[in-house]
């Protein structure tokens, strides 16, 4: 998949001729990837439950990851 470039993913919405509604609703699941340097964008990523993955130099918005589970540790420690 290197350098490959996914895009416009989405269940197709009823009345599209690819619309079936046993799969709507159902969640792509990542196991044993290699995303290091990868970009995403304009996704909706609600629900997403992210475990067990490095998460170094990872980014939202801008924000290290690691700084913001720092910060809320940090916050969180200091509410108990």
């Amino acid at each position: 998949m290197g350098g490959a470039y996914i895009h416009n993913i989405g269940i197709p919405k009823e009345g599209d001729p690819h619309y079936n509604p046993e799969t709507t609703g159902q969640p792509v699941r990542f196991e044993n990837c290699e995303l290091r340097g990868s970009q995403i964008s304009n996704c909706d990523l609600s629900n997403v439950n992210i475990q067990d993955c490095e998460l170094m130099g990872m980014k939202i918005n801008g924000i290290l990851v690691e700084d913001l589970l720092k910060n809320y540790q940090i916050s969180n420690n200091r509410t108990k």
